[in-house]
């Protein structure tokens, strides 16, 4: 009879440890695609805005960045190792060329080979249209490393992945 209450109380702790992980796990993962959420409305752009806005956005987008990331695109000058302050840059430039532009995140894939750097496969677009009138259409496959630093998932590493055409 001891021996049978020994093995409840072994297993119902078990089930506890497995339910505490799993909504560790679920809540860490509500809080990456927050990022991506955030990510994706500092990025977009509704229409003209002042040098203060644009700086500022441009600021709040580095803080969603380590501060090192890497950027592995398919456009070789975009490739490369960036300091938090030089990705400030990157999206100002990148935003000033748009009057206007909406960015977006499809189909967060979130996977944690270990609990401190998840990995997200995701698919992004971005659309809107060029300061010069031209539309502008491009979808991308990412896959992206986070980090935690102060309880923030701030992103290590921006991979393009080729996608086979159709």
């Amino acid at each position: 009879m001891v021996k049978r209450k020994h093995i409840i109380i072994i297993l119902l702790a078990l089930l506890i440890a497995v339910v505490a992980a799993v909504y560790c796990f679920q809540g860490e993962a509500k809080k990456i695609t927050k990022q991506f959420t955030l990510l994706s409305e500092l990025a977009s752009k509704d229409g003209d805005e002042g040098n203060l806005t644009m700086a500022r956005r441009a600021q709040q987008i580095s803080r969603l960045f380590a501060e090192k990331c890497d950027i592995k695109a398919n456009l070789a000058f975009l490739s490369g190792t960036y300091a938090r302050q030089e990705i400030s840059g990157l999206a100002a430039r990148a935003r000033s060329q748009f009057s206007r532009l909406s960015v977006r995140f499809y189909d967060l894939n979130i996977e944690f080979p270990d609990e401190d750097t998840p990995t997200v496969t995701v698919t992004g677009r971005a659309s809107g249209r060029l300061r010069g009138g031209d539309a502008f259409d491009d979808v991308l496959e990412l896959e992206c490393s986070l980090r935690k630093f102060d309880d923030s998932w701030l992103f290590t590493t921006i991979e393009a992945v080729e996608v086979l055409e159709k």
